[in-house]
């Protein structure tokens, strides 16, 4: 096998927004051909732990992280959980200590929290290893299209994924890239990757809201495997 296909964003039930059990989220990535896949739920690996654990060679553990600015940091291979809140910096060496590889998750996007300025993002260039340059939730394409040119001055890696709450979204955009075994060998993979997909219709984003408004009325369904 030359590549490795991968989708490195995505969701379970542990994350506020998603209903999608790990084993559902599983059979989903697998019905897509993914070699890999990585889930990355909102400040918790509670999820990507319980995945992992029906698929230990299938499942990366990963976390998408809200910094106290309110933007947010996407890791893979993380072994230990790294609490929302803190400072980017903070974020970074909680994961670095860990061995994870260290992403943007979609930078720009302007309807996504807060999105990073260029400033900030500057300050940590030496200390990331990617940043997202296609997130198939992005409603604007220029916005992904600016992670790309912001990576491309700054000669960083591109990471993909599709950012799925839902199992129809699973496998919508990943990275092709080098086979690996480890964290580090996915890094050193990095710089020959190549991201596929496309972006899902806007809507998607609906179910996301629709799983909010279940948890905060006490009405979502219990996150189970």
């Amino acid at each position: 096998m030359s590549t490795l296909k991968i989708d490195l964003h995505t969701h379970t039930c542990a994350s506020p927004d998603s209903a999608l059990k790990p084993a559902n989220l599983i059979a989903a990535a697998r019905r897509q051909g993914l070699d890999r896949v990585c889930i990355t739920d909102h400040n918790t690996i509670d999820g990507a732990l319980a995945a992992q654990k029906l698929a230990p060679d299938f499942v990366i553990v990963g976390e998408e992280i809200k910094i106290d600015r309110g933007c947010e940091i996407l890791a893979f291979f993380v072994r230990e959980w790294v609490p929302p809140g803190l400072t980017a910096l903070e974020t970074i060496d909680r994961l670095q200590r860990q061995g994870a590889v260290i992403s943007i998750s979609h930078p720009f996007d302007r309807h996504r929290n807060q999105p990073w300025a260029e400033a900030w993002l500057e300050e940590i260039l030496d200390q990331i290893d990617a940043v997202e340059g296609l997130n198939a939730r992005a409603v604007h394409a220029e916005d992904n299209q600016k992670a790309i040119d912001f990576a491309a001055v700054h000669n960083l890696p591109l990471t993909a994924g599709s950012d799925a709450h839902t199992a129809m979204e699973v496998g919508t955009a990943w990275l092709e890239l080098p086979p690996f075994t480890t964290a580090d060998e996915f890094r050193a993979g990095l710089p020959q990757s190549v991201m596929r997909g496309h972006r899902s219709p806007g809507w998607v984003h609906f179910f996301s809201t629709i799983n909010k408004w279940r948890g905060r009325l006490g009405i979502k369904p219990q996150c189970g495997a």
